[in-house]
């Protein structure tokens, strides 16, 4: 392209602010997908993160459960030498086998919800549920930061993602209302093979 048909090309004056707006609301449009990845981010990880505690707990309570089945297991042994014995009624020895059938009978719902959540962790971080070898997270093994951040409540709303991004829509809108009021007046194009100002209406 030679320098003459670049001479010759028209120049189109932004005078009332259309293309600026027009970027404005271009940077506002990134600024809001950017947002929006870190919005996801974040609520990946705290998902990642609730899972793992609900996880500890979860091994926890089934390993106290456990405890308790044993220990309802010997009580029960020691109740039936006693009926044996005769020196314990044989309606003691029912009512705990009550409640050791009681207490196995949660562990296997509890199982379950181990399983589930193992399936979500691993879903979390894009592995096959089940196929994934995940880590077993325990609650003596999950520690809270020795310091925590101090932000005032208005700055800590200030620096949540879904904010940002609702504020960059506004300032995209904004500038969409800008370049609009711009292109209601003329625009003004110098041609050079005219040699004049040409005013087009908009």
């Amino acid at each position: 392209e030679s320098r003459q048909e670049t001479l010759l090309r028209p120049i189109t004056f932004d005078l009332f602010g259309a293309n600026r707006h027009d970027l404005e609301a271009l940077q506002a449009g990134v600024n809001y997908q950017r947002y929006e990845l870190e919005a996801a981010r974040l609520m990946l990880a705290g998902n990642v993160v609730t899972a793992a505690i609900r996880e500890a707990s979860l091994r926890e309570q089934i390993a106290a459960t456990q405890e308790i089945v044993e220990l309802q297991e010997r009580q029960l042994a020691i109740t039936e030498r006693l009926v044996n014995l005769g020196t314990a009624a044989q309606a003691d020895a029912v009512a705990q086998r009550l409640d050791l059938a009681q207490i196995r009978a949660v562990l296997p719902d509890l199982q379950r919800q181990l399983e589930q959540v193992r399936h979500r962790l691993a879903v979390y971080i894009g592995q096959p549920p089940g196929a994934a070898n995940l880590p077993e997270f325990k609650l003596t093994d999950l520690q809270l930061p020795a310091e925590l951040p101090l932000s005032l409540p208005s700055k800590l709303a200030r620096q949540r993602p879904d904010i940002r991004a609702a504020e960059a829509l506004l300032q995209q809108a904004s500038a969409r209302v800008g370049v609009a009021t711009a292109n209601l007046y003329p625009q003004i194009t110098l041609t050079a093979n005219v040699g004049s100002l040409a005013s087009n209406g908009g």
